[in-house]
Protein backbone atom coordinates (compact mmCIF):
# COMPACT_ATOMS: atom_id res chain seq x y z
CA UNK A 1 0.00 0.00 0.00
CA UNK A 2 1.51 3.63 -0.93
CA UNK A 3 1.60 6.61 1.30
CA UNK A 4 -1.23 7.89 -0.05
CA UNK A 5 -3.40 4.77 0.59
CA UNK A 6 -2.27 4.89 4.22
CA UNK A 7 -2.51 8.43 4.71
CA UNK A 8 -6.48 8.41 3.01
CA UNK A 9 -6.90 5.20 5.65
CA UNK A 10 -5.63 7.32 8.68
CA UNK A 11 -7.58 10.46 7.36
CA UNK A 12 -10.85 8.43 7.45
CA UNK A 13 -9.90 7.97 11.66
CA UNK A 14 -9.21 10.82 12.10
CA UNK A 15 -12.97 12.48 10.63
CA UNK A 16 -14.83 9.98 13.28
CA UNK A 17 -13.14 10.89 16.26
CA UNK A 18 -15.38 11.84 18.71
CA UNK A 19 -14.24 14.31 21.17
CA UNK A 20 -14.73 14.44 25.45
CA UNK A 21 -17.93 16.82 25.78
CA UNK A 22 -17.87 20.23 27.81
CA UNK A 23 -20.19 22.76 29.13
CA UNK A 24 -21.71 25.84 27.14
CA UNK A 25 -21.31 29.58 27.07
CA UNK A 26 -25.19 30.59 25.82
CA UNK A 27 -25.97 34.22 24.46
CA UNK A 28 -29.15 36.00 24.07
CA UNK A 29 -29.94 38.14 21.50
CA UNK A 30 -33.30 40.55 20.74
CA UNK A 31 -31.42 41.53 17.67
CA UNK A 32 -31.13 44.97 18.30
CA UNK A 33 -27.86 46.59 15.97
CA UNK A 34 -25.60 49.21 16.93
CA UNK A 35 -24.07 51.03 13.97
CA UNK A 36 -20.84 52.81 14.39
CA UNK A 37 -19.26 55.66 12.38
CA UNK A 38 -19.42 58.91 10.68
CA UNK A 39 -22.82 60.67 9.53
CA UNK A 40 -22.41 59.59 5.89
CA UNK A 41 -21.35 55.88 6.67
CA UNK A 42 -24.52 55.87 9.06
CA UNK A 43 -26.54 56.91 6.11
CA UNK A 44 -24.99 54.95 3.49
CA UNK A 45 -25.43 51.74 5.92
CA UNK A 46 -28.93 52.31 7.28
CA UNK A 47 -30.38 52.81 3.79
CA UNK A 48 -29.34 49.25 3.50
CA UNK A 49 -30.16 47.54 6.65
CA UNK A 50 -32.86 45.32 6.79
CA UNK A 51 -32.75 44.88 11.00
CA UNK A 52 -33.63 47.19 13.74
CA UNK A 53 -30.40 49.80 13.78
CA UNK A 54 -29.26 52.56 15.95
CA UNK A 55 -27.00 55.06 14.65
CA UNK A 56 -24.19 56.17 16.94
CA UNK A 57 -21.84 58.76 15.24
CA UNK A 58 -18.57 58.40 17.07
CA UNK A 59 -15.07 59.60 16.84
CA UNK A 60 -11.76 57.19 16.99
CA UNK A 61 -10.63 57.95 20.81
CA UNK A 62 -13.88 59.05 21.73
CA UNK A 63 -15.87 55.84 22.26
CA UNK A 64 -15.71 53.54 24.91
CA UNK A 65 -17.46 49.85 24.22
CA UNK A 66 -18.08 46.74 26.25
CA UNK A 67 -19.30 43.18 26.12
CA UNK A 68 -20.48 40.86 23.54
CA UNK A 69 -23.43 39.41 21.62
CA UNK A 70 -26.13 40.29 23.18
CA UNK A 71 -24.84 42.58 25.73
CA UNK A 72 -22.83 45.45 24.24
CA UNK A 73 -22.49 48.58 25.77
CA UNK A 74 -21.41 51.70 24.02
CA UNK A 75 -20.44 55.12 25.73
CA UNK A 76 -19.70 58.17 23.87
CA UNK A 77 -20.06 61.98 24.54
CA UNK A 78 -22.40 64.14 23.01
CA UNK A 79 -21.37 67.91 21.57
CA UNK A 80 -21.56 69.31 25.44
CA UNK A 81 -19.23 66.13 26.35
CA UNK A 82 -22.11 64.37 28.34
CA UNK A 83 -21.30 60.80 28.04
CA UNK A 84 -24.47 58.68 26.46
CA UNK A 85 -24.96 55.07 26.93
CA UNK A 86 -25.92 52.75 24.00
CA UNK A 87 -26.71 49.06 24.89
CA UNK A 88 -27.57 46.38 22.33
CA UNK A 89 -26.98 42.77 21.12
CA UNK A 90 -24.66 43.37 17.72
CA UNK A 91 -22.66 46.02 16.78
CA UNK A 92 -21.35 46.99 12.72
CA UNK A 93 -18.22 48.69 13.18
CA UNK A 94 -17.95 50.96 10.18
CA UNK A 95 -14.91 52.81 10.47
CA UNK A 96 -12.01 52.23 8.44
CA UNK A 97 -9.60 50.98 11.03
CA UNK A 98 -12.21 48.94 13.87
CA UNK A 99 -12.83 50.93 16.71
CA UNK A 100 -12.21 47.80 19.30
CA UNK A 101 -8.11 47.48 18.91
CA UNK A 102 -8.80 43.42 19.83
CA UNK A 103 -6.61 41.12 17.50
CA UNK A 104 -9.94 38.51 17.67
CA UNK A 105 -13.25 40.49 18.02
CA UNK A 106 -16.02 39.26 20.09
CA UNK A 107 -18.90 37.91 19.15
CA UNK A 108 -21.33 39.81 17.43
CA UNK A 109 -18.92 42.47 16.22
CA UNK A 110 -18.19 42.87 12.61
CA UNK A 111 -15.77 45.35 11.46
CA UNK A 112 -17.46 46.70 7.91
CA UNK A 113 -15.64 49.09 6.01
CA UNK A 114 -16.66 51.45 3.42
CA UNK A 115 -17.36 48.83 0.64
CA UNK A 116 -18.12 45.69 3.08
CA UNK A 117 -21.36 47.49 4.74
CA UNK A 118 -23.50 46.40 2.00
CA UNK A 119 -22.43 42.74 1.65
CA UNK A 120 -25.64 40.49 1.10
CA UNK A 121 -23.60 37.92 3.51
CA UNK A 122 -23.03 40.53 6.24
CA UNK A 123 -26.82 41.46 5.74
CA UNK A 124 -27.88 37.43 5.85
CA UNK A 125 -25.92 37.78 9.07
CA UNK A 126 -26.95 40.59 10.98
CA UNK A 127 -30.83 39.55 10.35
CA UNK A 128 -29.72 36.11 12.22
CA UNK A 129 -28.65 37.43 15.41
CA UNK A 130 -32.00 37.23 16.89
CA UNK A 131 -32.44 34.19 19.47
CA UNK A 132 -30.32 32.03 21.83
CA UNK A 133 -26.47 31.20 20.44
CA UNK A 134 -23.89 28.56 21.99
CA UNK A 135 -20.40 28.15 21.84
CA UNK A 136 -18.30 25.51 23.84
CA UNK A 137 -16.47 26.45 27.04
CA UNK A 138 -13.25 26.66 25.54
CA UNK A 139 -11.12 26.86 28.54
CA UNK A 140 -10.49 25.24 32.23
CA UNK A 141 -8.44 27.28 34.90
CA UNK A 142 -6.89 25.62 37.72
CA UNK A 143 -5.86 28.80 40.24
CA UNK A 144 -3.96 26.45 42.69
CA UNK A 145 -1.22 26.06 39.89
CA UNK A 146 -1.10 29.44 38.98
CA UNK A 147 2.08 31.94 39.51
CA UNK A 148 -0.07 35.28 38.21
CA UNK A 149 0.48 36.83 42.04
CA UNK A 150 2.72 35.67 44.64
CA UNK A 151 2.31 37.57 48.73
CA UNK A 152 1.03 40.48 46.70
CA UNK A 153 3.33 40.73 43.85
CA UNK A 154 2.21 40.22 39.89
CA UNK A 155 4.96 37.24 39.01
CA UNK A 156 3.38 35.89 35.22
CA UNK A 157 1.05 37.84 33.02
CA UNK A 158 1.87 35.21 30.15
CA UNK A 159 -1.99 34.73 29.45
CA UNK A 160 -3.15 38.15 29.64
CA UNK A 161 -0.62 39.48 27.58
CA UNK A 162 -0.84 36.45 24.68
CA UNK A 163 -4.49 36.72 24.90
CA UNK A 164 -5.84 38.15 21.53
CA UNK A 165 -9.68 38.41 22.57
CA UNK A 166 -8.42 40.50 25.38
CA UNK A 167 -10.85 37.81 27.39
CA UNK A 168 -8.42 37.42 30.88
CA UNK A 169 -7.79 39.89 33.32
CA UNK A 170 -5.91 40.26 36.56
CA UNK A 171 -8.09 39.67 39.48
CA UNK A 172 -5.65 40.03 43.09
CA UNK A 173 -4.18 36.49 43.39
CA UNK A 174 -5.55 35.04 40.39
CA UNK A 175 -6.72 35.75 37.20
CA UNK A 176 -10.40 35.72 35.79
CA UNK A 177 -11.14 34.60 32.28
CA UNK A 178 -14.28 36.20 30.51
CA UNK A 179 -16.14 32.84 29.16
CA UNK A 180 -18.56 35.04 27.05
CA UNK A 181 -15.20 36.96 25.72
CA UNK A 182 -13.25 33.47 25.35
CA UNK A 183 -13.30 32.21 21.59
CA UNK A 184 -10.62 29.65 22.38
CA UNK A 185 -7.86 31.45 20.60
CA UNK A 186 -5.10 29.04 22.61
CA UNK A 187 -2.86 31.43 23.26
CA UNK A 188 -3.21 31.46 26.87
CA UNK A 189 -2.89 28.12 27.46
CA UNK A 190 0.45 27.66 25.32
CA UNK A 191 2.17 30.42 27.04
CA UNK A 192 1.19 28.79 30.68
CA UNK A 193 3.92 27.79 32.31
CA UNK A 194 2.59 25.63 34.86
CA UNK A 195 -0.91 24.57 32.86
CA UNK A 196 -3.38 26.53 35.48
CA UNK A 197 -5.47 27.17 32.28
CA UNK A 198 -5.57 24.39 29.65
CA UNK A 199 -7.74 23.79 26.82
CA UNK A 200 -11.00 21.71 27.54
CA UNK A 201 -12.76 21.78 24.26
CA UNK A 202 -10.97 19.91 23.02
CA UNK A 203 -8.75 18.72 25.36
CA UNK A 204 -5.58 17.91 25.53
CA UNK A 205 -5.96 14.18 26.17
CA UNK A 206 -7.97 13.58 23.34
CA UNK A 207 -6.26 15.90 20.95
CA UNK A 208 -3.01 13.79 22.03
CA UNK A 209 -5.13 10.19 21.36
CA UNK A 210 -6.48 11.49 18.03
CA UNK A 211 -3.35 12.35 17.12
CA UNK A 212 -1.97 8.85 18.12
CA UNK A 213 -4.77 7.00 16.11
CA UNK A 214 -3.59 8.88 13.08
CA UNK A 215 -0.29 8.23 13.32
CA UNK A 216 -0.67 4.55 14.36
CA UNK A 217 -3.52 4.01 11.54
CA UNK A 218 -0.97 5.46 9.07
CA UNK A 219 1.87 2.79 10.17
CA UNK A 220 0.06 -0.04 10.41
CA UNK A 221 -1.83 0.57 6.45
CA UNK A 222 2.30 1.16 5.64
CA UNK A 223 2.54 4.31 5.53
CA UNK A 224 6.12 5.81 5.91
CA UNK A 225 8.11 9.11 7.20
CA UNK A 226 4.70 10.60 8.35
CA UNK A 227 5.09 14.21 8.02
CA UNK A 228 2.06 15.79 10.72
CA UNK A 229 0.83 19.11 9.74
CA UNK A 230 -1.49 21.13 11.59
CA UNK A 231 -3.14 23.98 10.29
CA UNK A 232 -6.21 25.96 10.95
CA UNK A 233 -9.95 24.59 9.93
CA UNK A 234 -9.82 27.68 7.68
CA UNK A 235 -7.03 26.25 5.15
CA UNK A 236 -7.43 23.86 2.54
CA UNK A 237 -4.02 22.28 2.45
CA UNK A 238 -4.71 20.59 -1.11
CA UNK A 239 -1.60 21.85 -2.11
CA UNK A 240 0.21 20.01 0.32
CA UNK A 241 -1.28 17.25 -0.45
CA UNK A 242 -0.24 16.84 -3.73
CA UNK A 243 3.15 17.77 -3.04
CA UNK A 244 3.78 15.25 0.19
CA UNK A 245 1.82 12.05 -0.35
CA UNK A 246 3.19 11.27 3.46
CA UNK A 247 2.00 14.60 4.82
CA UNK A 248 -1.03 14.62 7.50
CA UNK A 249 -3.04 17.10 8.02
CA UNK A 250 -4.44 17.81 11.58
CA UNK A 251 -6.91 20.85 11.23
CA UNK A 252 -7.80 22.40 14.80
CA UNK A 253 -9.88 25.26 15.67
CA UNK A 254 -7.40 27.48 16.31
CA UNK A 255 -3.13 26.85 15.84
CA UNK A 256 -2.36 29.07 18.67
CA UNK A 257 -3.30 25.76 21.07
CA UNK A 258 -0.39 23.74 19.99
CA UNK A 259 2.91 24.38 22.05
CA UNK A 260 5.62 21.96 22.76
CA UNK A 261 3.48 19.07 24.42
CA UNK A 262 1.62 18.39 20.89
CA UNK A 263 4.93 19.18 19.05
CA UNK A 264 6.82 16.44 20.61
CA UNK A 265 4.65 13.94 21.49
CA UNK A 266 3.84 14.17 17.62
CA UNK A 267 7.30 12.73 17.57
CA UNK A 268 6.82 10.59 20.38
CA UNK A 269 4.28 9.08 18.54
CA UNK A 270 5.74 8.21 15.24
CA UNK A 271 5.76 11.45 13.25
CA UNK A 272 9.18 12.09 11.07
CA UNK A 273 8.26 15.63 10.86
CA UNK A 274 5.76 18.07 12.27
CA UNK A 275 4.66 21.41 10.53
CA UNK A 276 2.42 24.23 12.16
CA UNK A 277 1.43 26.41 9.07
CA UNK A 278 1.09 29.90 10.08
CA UNK A 279 -1.65 31.85 7.60
CA UNK A 280 -3.03 35.18 7.69
CA UNK A 281 -6.03 33.59 10.06
CA UNK A 282 -3.43 33.28 13.08
CA UNK A 283 -3.23 36.71 14.97
CA UNK A 284 0.59 37.98 14.99
CA UNK A 285 0.79 37.77 18.78
CA UNK A 286 0.00 34.39 18.67
CA UNK A 287 2.00 33.72 15.59
CA UNK A 288 4.90 35.08 17.88
CA UNK A 289 4.17 32.93 20.80
CA UNK A 290 4.32 29.65 18.65
CA UNK A 291 7.56 30.82 17.28
CA UNK A 292 9.12 31.01 20.91
CA UNK A 293 7.81 27.54 21.74
CA UNK A 294 9.43 26.14 18.65
CA UNK A 295 12.30 27.71 19.80
CA UNK A 296 12.69 25.95 22.93
CA UNK A 297 11.28 22.75 21.24
CA UNK A 298 14.57 22.77 18.44
CA UNK A 299 17.00 23.75 20.76
CA UNK A 300 15.56 20.55 22.86
CA UNK A 301 15.35 18.15 19.45
CA UNK A 302 18.59 19.22 18.43
CA UNK A 303 20.30 18.29 21.79
CA UNK A 304 18.16 14.44 21.65
CA UNK A 305 20.21 14.63 18.28
CA UNK A 306 17.24 15.10 15.97
CA UNK A 307 17.32 17.80 13.36
CA UNK A 308 16.07 21.46 14.09
CA UNK A 309 13.57 21.42 11.31
CA UNK A 310 11.99 18.07 12.60
CA UNK A 311 9.58 20.64 14.40
CA UNK A 312 9.08 24.00 12.00
CA UNK A 313 6.83 26.63 11.32
CA UNK A 314 5.62 27.46 7.18
CA UNK A 315 3.49 30.10 5.73
CA UNK A 316 2.00 31.31 2.07
CA UNK A 317 2.06 27.73 0.53
CA UNK A 318 5.83 27.60 0.88
CA UNK A 319 7.94 24.37 0.98
CA UNK A 320 8.57 22.33 3.84
CA UNK A 321 11.95 21.96 5.34
CA UNK A 322 13.68 19.20 3.65
CA UNK A 323 15.03 16.71 6.73
CA UNK A 324 17.85 15.11 5.61
CA UNK A 325 17.74 11.99 8.13
CA UNK A 326 14.45 9.97 7.75
CA UNK A 327 14.87 9.04 11.44
CA UNK A 328 11.53 8.11 13.38
CA UNK A 329 11.38 6.59 16.62
CA UNK A 330 9.23 3.78 17.94
CA UNK A 331 5.92 4.73 18.37
CA UNK A 332 4.44 5.47 21.93
CA UNK A 333 1.69 3.85 23.05
CA UNK A 334 0.85 5.77 25.94
CA UNK A 335 -2.38 8.08 26.18
CA UNK A 336 -0.99 11.98 26.09
CA UNK A 337 -2.12 13.10 29.76
CA UNK A 338 -4.28 16.18 30.41
CA UNK A 339 -1.92 17.99 32.33
CA UNK A 340 0.45 20.29 30.14
CA UNK A 341 4.03 19.38 31.78
CA UNK A 342 3.10 16.16 31.99
CA UNK A 343 2.26 15.54 28.74
CA UNK A 344 5.87 17.24 27.44
CA UNK A 345 7.97 15.19 29.98
CA UNK A 346 6.17 12.07 28.79
CA UNK A 347 6.82 12.44 25.33
CA UNK A 348 10.74 13.77 26.18
CA UNK A 349 10.98 10.90 27.94
CA UNK A 350 10.20 8.53 25.14
CA UNK A 351 12.23 10.38 23.10
CA UNK A 352 15.13 10.18 25.58
CA UNK A 353 14.68 6.25 25.80
CA UNK A 354 14.67 5.30 22.18
CA UNK A 355 17.02 8.28 21.32
CA UNK A 356 20.19 7.84 23.48
CA UNK A 357 21.59 11.20 23.37
CA UNK A 358 24.99 11.97 23.71
CA UNK A 359 24.04 14.79 26.36
CA UNK A 360 22.03 14.73 29.91
CA UNK A 361 20.25 18.22 29.52
CA UNK A 362 19.83 21.10 27.26
CA UNK A 363 20.23 24.60 27.76
CA UNK A 364 17.52 26.59 26.84
CA UNK A 365 16.45 30.26 25.73
CA UNK A 366 15.25 32.59 28.19
CA UNK A 367 11.69 32.84 29.37
CA UNK A 368 11.33 28.82 29.01
CA UNK A 369 9.49 27.16 31.37
CA UNK A 370 12.12 24.61 32.75
CA UNK A 371 15.02 24.82 34.70
CA UNK A 372 16.65 25.43 37.73
CA UNK A 373 17.01 28.07 41.15
CA UNK A 374 20.05 28.53 42.55
CA UNK A 375 20.62 29.88 45.51
CA UNK A 376 23.67 31.90 46.83
CA UNK A 377 24.85 30.41 50.18
CA UNK A 378 27.02 33.52 51.04
CA UNK A 379 23.61 35.68 51.21
CA UNK A 380 20.81 32.83 51.68
CA UNK A 381 19.80 32.90 55.23
CA UNK A 382 17.51 30.05 54.88
CA UNK A 383 14.20 32.17 55.76
CA UNK A 384 12.20 30.58 53.56
CA UNK A 385 10.41 33.11 52.27
CA UNK A 386 11.35 31.98 48.82
CA UNK A 387 9.42 28.48 49.56
CA UNK A 388 6.22 29.90 50.43
CA UNK A 389 6.10 32.11 47.33
CA UNK A 390 6.96 29.23 44.70
CA UNK A 391 3.68 28.48 43.00
CA UNK A 392 5.43 25.33 41.34
CA UNK A 393 6.25 24.29 44.85
CA UNK A 394 9.89 23.07 43.09
CA UNK A 395 11.19 25.09 46.26
CA UNK A 396 10.41 23.13 49.97
CA UNK A 397 11.15 23.54 53.08
CA UNK A 398 13.45 20.85 54.49
CA UNK A 399 13.31 21.66 58.32
CA UNK A 400 11.67 18.87 59.05
CA UNK A 401 14.78 16.86 58.54
CA UNK A 402 15.91 18.81 61.74
CA UNK A 403 18.49 21.07 59.68
CA UNK A 404 17.27 24.15 58.25
CA UNK A 405 17.73 22.76 54.16
CA UNK A 406 15.81 24.05 51.13
CA UNK A 407 15.57 21.72 48.89
CA UNK A 408 14.89 21.48 45.08
CA UNK A 409 12.39 19.42 42.87
CA UNK A 410 13.46 20.68 39.25
CA UNK A 411 10.55 18.92 37.20
CA UNK A 412 8.26 21.36 39.39
CA UNK A 413 10.15 24.65 38.47
CA UNK A 414 8.27 27.11 36.20
CA UNK A 415 11.26 29.84 35.69
CA UNK A 416 8.52 32.28 37.00
CA UNK A 417 10.53 34.19 38.98
CA UNK A 418 8.76 34.30 42.10
CA UNK A 419 11.50 32.86 44.43
CA UNK A 420 13.79 35.68 42.64
CA UNK A 421 11.17 38.71 43.45
CA UNK A 422 11.24 37.60 47.18
CA UNK A 423 14.06 36.70 48.62
CA UNK A 424 15.46 39.50 50.95
CA UNK A 425 19.04 38.78 49.91
CA UNK A 426 18.93 38.79 46.26
CA UNK A 427 20.47 35.30 46.83
CA UNK A 428 18.27 33.42 44.31
CA UNK A 429 18.92 33.19 40.31
CA UNK A 430 17.45 31.10 37.88
CA UNK A 431 18.80 28.88 34.29
CA UNK A 432 16.75 28.12 32.15
CA UNK A 433 17.26 24.27 30.93
CA UNK A 434 15.74 20.72 30.78
CA UNK A 435 17.07 17.38 32.08
CA UNK A 436 16.57 14.65 30.22
CA UNK A 437 17.18 11.98 32.96
CA UNK A 438 13.91 11.43 34.36
CA UNK A 439 15.11 10.25 38.00
CA UNK A 440 17.46 13.65 38.14
CA UNK A 441 14.84 15.93 37.14
CA UNK A 442 11.97 14.47 39.93
CA UNK A 443 14.44 14.12 42.72
CA UNK A 444 14.70 16.87 45.51
CA UNK A 445 18.27 18.04 46.39
CA UNK A 446 19.57 20.20 48.51
CA UNK A 447 20.23 23.53 47.23
CA UNK A 448 21.20 25.21 50.42
CA UNK A 449 21.47 23.97 54.35
CA UNK A 450 22.95 24.99 57.54
CA UNK A 451 23.34 24.16 61.37
CA UNK A 452 20.71 24.97 63.96
CA UNK A 453 21.31 27.41 66.09
CA UNK A 454 21.01 26.92 69.83
CA UNK A 455 19.42 29.74 72.47
CA UNK A 456 22.53 30.52 74.78
CA UNK A 457 19.97 30.47 77.66
CA UNK A 458 17.77 27.30 77.24
CA UNK A 459 19.70 25.55 74.52
CA UNK A 460 16.56 24.96 72.70
CA UNK A 461 17.41 25.10 68.19
CA UNK A 462 15.24 27.91 67.02
CA UNK A 463 16.97 29.54 63.83
CA UNK A 464 19.90 28.83 61.28
CA UNK A 465 23.14 30.05 62.02
CA UNK A 466 23.70 32.48 59.28
CA UNK A 467 20.45 33.81 60.48
CA UNK A 468 21.79 34.69 63.82
CA UNK A 469 24.96 36.25 62.42
CA UNK A 470 23.63 38.56 59.72
CA UNK A 471 21.18 39.76 62.25
CA UNK A 472 23.94 40.68 64.56
CA UNK A 473 25.76 42.13 61.89
CA UNK A 474 23.23 44.23 60.20
CA UNK A 475 21.81 45.34 63.86
CA UNK A 476 24.87 46.23 65.58
CA UNK A 477 24.67 50.10 65.35
CA UNK A 478 20.76 50.29 65.95
CA UNK A 479 19.95 52.09 69.00
CA UNK A 480 17.70 49.41 70.04
CA UNK A 481 21.04 47.14 70.67
CA UNK A 482 23.86 49.69 71.44
CA UNK A 483 24.30 47.58 74.77
CA UNK A 484 26.54 43.97 74.38
CA UNK A 485 23.34 42.36 76.47
CA UNK A 486 20.82 43.69 74.08
CA UNK A 487 22.99 42.30 71.56
CA UNK A 488 23.34 39.13 72.85
CA UNK A 489 19.39 38.81 73.01
CA UNK A 490 19.26 37.80 69.51
CA UNK A 491 20.90 34.41 70.20
CA UNK A 492 17.70 33.68 72.57
CA UNK A 493 15.27 32.05 71.10
CA UNK A 494 11.64 33.78 71.65
CA UNK A 495 10.71 33.10 74.63
CA UNK A 496 13.42 33.58 76.16
CA UNK A 497 14.13 37.09 74.57
CA UNK A 498 11.71 38.15 76.62
CA UNK A 499 12.21 37.19 79.79
CA UNK A 500 15.48 39.15 79.43
CA UNK A 501 13.97 42.06 78.13
CA UNK A 502 11.86 42.16 81.52
CA UNK A 503 14.50 41.23 83.48
CA UNK A 504 17.03 43.93 81.89
CA UNK A 505 17.29 47.31 83.57
CA UNK A 506 17.88 49.05 80.56
CA UNK A 507 14.81 47.83 79.31
CA UNK A 508 12.35 46.80 81.54
CA UNK A 509 13.58 48.33 84.19
CA UNK A 510 14.40 44.86 85.84
CA UNK A 511 11.31 44.47 87.70
CA UNK A 512 9.96 41.24 86.00
CA UNK A 513 10.48 38.22 88.38
CA UNK A 514 9.53 35.05 86.26
CA UNK A 515 9.22 33.05 89.78
CA UNK A 516 6.39 35.86 90.48
CA UNK A 517 4.44 36.88 87.63
CA UNK A 518 1.32 34.87 89.04
CA UNK A 519 1.10 36.56 92.52
CA UNK A 520 -0.71 39.75 93.30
Amino acid sequence: MTNSDARQQALALFAAFKFEPTSLVSYQSAGKLLALGDESQLQQFTALASVEVESIAVKPGAVQIQGYLGAYVVEVSDKQGNPQTHRGDAIVDLSTTPLLGREMLPPGYFHAPTGAADSAELMTELESLRGEFQKPRYFDYDASICAHSVNGRVVCTKCIDACPAEAIQSLAERIEVDPFLCQGGGSCTTVCPSGAIRYLYPNLRDNGKRLRNVLQCYAEQGGQNAIVFFHGESYAPEPYLDAYDNLLPIAVEELASIGMDMCLSALAYGAMQVVLYVDDAVPASSASNLREQLDWAQELIIALGLERDCISICSADGALAEIESKQVVTAAESDMPVEKRRAIFQALDHLVTRLKPDVDRVELPASAPFGEAIIDAQKCTLCMACVSACPGKALQDGSNRELPEVFFNESNCLQCGACVQTCPEDAISLAPRLLFEREARIRSRALNSDTPFACITCGKPFAPTSVIAKMQEKLKDHYMFSSERALERLKMCEDCRVVDVMQDPEGMGGQFDPQNRFRQ
